[in-house]
């Protein structure tokens, strides 16, 4: 996949996105899934590109969003590959760093997608993408500036990638300098891992 599409994109999301807070779940879902491709790593990972949906355990609306941005993605990636890997989406309830951190390895998740309700969290959450090489995604500039890769959000009417460009590296990301020219960098919060 090009940059031009990417753009075009972009495009698609200005002119479909509603007047609200951050970017509808199906547009969200479908630039998640772009993006990846702008991540060298995810070429040579073993299929299926698995990527978790993260949403934390107990909090109806953080569960309620995980279900939603789960079916979202599953319909973004159905019948789509990834620099030729298909993609595989599960989600996983957050109750403690180590539980996470066992979740995603027994189930090989190459890219999570933090839901609102795990904020609290974001630390121990970057700490255990670290660790496991995951590329991490969210839907808040708080989220990066504490850890965390990618976000996914709208500024005004139009969509826009925010990268933590230290949190990508130490994710083990390899990102394309195309990517980079169409997204803005965040600076982390001086206490982020």
């Amino acid at each position: 996949m090009g940059l031009t599409s990417l753009g075009l994109m972009f495009v698609l999301l200005t002119s479909q996105a509603p007047r609200a807070e951050g970017l509808p779940p199906n547009l969200r879902a479908s630039l998640l899934v772009r993006i990846l491709a702008y991540d060298r790593r995810m070429g040579v990972r073993p299929p299926p590109l698995t990527v978790a949906v993260l949403y934390r355990e107990g909090n109806a609306d953080s569960e309620d969003q995980g279900q939603e941005f789960t079916r979202a993605l599953e319909s973004a990636s159905r019948g789509r590959s990834v620099l030729g890997r298909p993609v595989r989406i599960v989600r996983v309830g957050f109750r403690d760093p180590t539980q996470l951190r066992d979740d995603l390895s027994r189930a090989r998740v190459v890219a999570l997608y933090a839901c609102e309700g795990l904020e609290a969290d974001t630390m121990g959450i970057a700490r255990v993408t670290r660790q496991l090489s995951i590329l991490s995604f969210a839907g808040s500039r708080t989220e990066l500036e504490q850890g965390l890769a990618i976000g996914l959000g709208r500024q005004g009417d139009s969509p826009t990638i925010l990268i933590q460009l230290a949190a990508a590296r130490a994710e083990g990301a390899d990102l394309d300098a195309g990517l980079l020219s169409l997204s803005q960098l965040v600076e982390p919060a001086r206490s982020t891992p």
